[in-house]
């Protein structure tokens, strides 16, 4: 399909890729970094209408796929490294991704479209969730085990906090913000004052941030801390994955790290006179209206970030009992 494409800053390119599933874009960058040497960041996702108009936006913007000098992935997601494999083989471009996102990368291509674990259908059972109501084929994606995944499972190099990496005239400065992925990081070009947030920093939604079987165990402790860290950066531009470019990244992560804290008084408050699970939190929190099973999950174990980092905090305590885990606010 033809592609979008917006020259956001001399250079620097913002191309919007389909998804099929929500949000339905994805905002990739591309970044002449002159002598032909290009960069892109992040990537969709492998279907054959997201690569199309990848290769419709490569024309428009001067270039091709094949001519694409280094690749960096924000995080293992499949609509942010899901065509990296693709792109890869086509261009032999230098591949960068933070190394424990690489752990992830190869745990989803081992993944099947199958039933979880039995190791992870008792973590969800200890929780509340309620597995006996829902097919457990449904408790994974449905790109899982197909092409729309084909990530480079060992990249050319890792993402390290604090890295400068030179490209031409650029230089694309690693910042390590951990939370919504272990390894998420997002790309600072110092000179621009151009930031490349991925999904940390998003404009108008706040990222999924969950406790899974795989850890970690306090993620949203990480994503906080992450949201704080990336407030010591000049910026004048930020340049989300979802959603539209913006200025001012200290106010929006202000709001999130309010949101968050707003979102945690409302679970101690259900959970001050009666413990309860993780699953039923959720269920009072965000409604308990017919949604598709990975949506139930979702909120089920971003619930469950929420406690841990109350418990981290000292506002909760985690009550287990004949396999049951119940919380109470302390």
């Amino acid at each position: 399909m033809p592609a979008k494409i917006a020259e956001v800053q001399r250079g620097i390119y913002e191309l919007f890729l389909p998804l099929p599933m929500r949000p339905t874009i994805v905002n990739v960058y591309l970044i002449d970094c002159g002598g032909g040497q290009w960069v892109l960041i992040d990537t969709g996702m492998n279907t054959p209408d997201s690569v199309a108009t990848l290769e419709d936006a490569f024309a428009q913007a001067g270039t091709r796929i094949e001519d694409l000098t280094v690749l960096l992935g924000t995080h293992h997601h499949v609509d942010h490294f899901g065509a990296s494999g693709t792109l890869k083989r086509r261009s032999r471009a230098r591949t960068y991704l933070h190394q424990l996102e690489v752990e992830r990368v190869n745990r989803m291509l081992t993944l099947a479209a199958s039933a979880p674990s039995p190791d992870a259908q008792a973590f969800f059972k200890s929780h509340g969730f309620p597995i006996d109501r829902y097919p457990l084929e449904g408790m994974r994606p449905a790109w899982i085990g197909t092409e729309q995944y084909n990530p480079v499972p060992q990249p050319d190099a890792f993402l390290r906090d604090g890295d400068v990496i030179a490209v031409g005239e650029r230089r694309f400065e690693v910042i390590w913000t951990p939370g919504h992925a272990p390894g998420h990081s997002v790309i600072y070009l110092r000179k621009e004052k151009v930031m490349i947030v991925g999904d940390h920093l998003l404009p108008r939604i706040t990222p999924h941030v969950g406790v899974y079987p795989t850890g970690p165990a306090n993620p949203l402790s990480d994503f906080l801390d992450s949201q704080r860290k990336v407030q010591n950066f000049e910026v004048e531009m930020v340049l989300p994955a979802h959603g539209a470019v913006y200025q001012d990244h200290r106010h929006r992560a202000n709001q999130i790290i309010e949101h968050h804290r707003y979102r945690e008084a409302e679970m101690l408050d259900l959970i001050k006179h009666t413990p309860r699970t993780a699953f039923e939190v959720a269920q009072e929190v965000f409604g308990e209206e017919e949604r598709p099973i990975f949506h139930v999950m979702a909120a089920t174990f971003e619930t469950l970030a929420h406690l841990e980092y109350s418990r981290g905090e000292g506002r909760a305590r985690r009550l287990e009992h004949n396999g049951r885990i119940r919380w109470q606010a302390q």
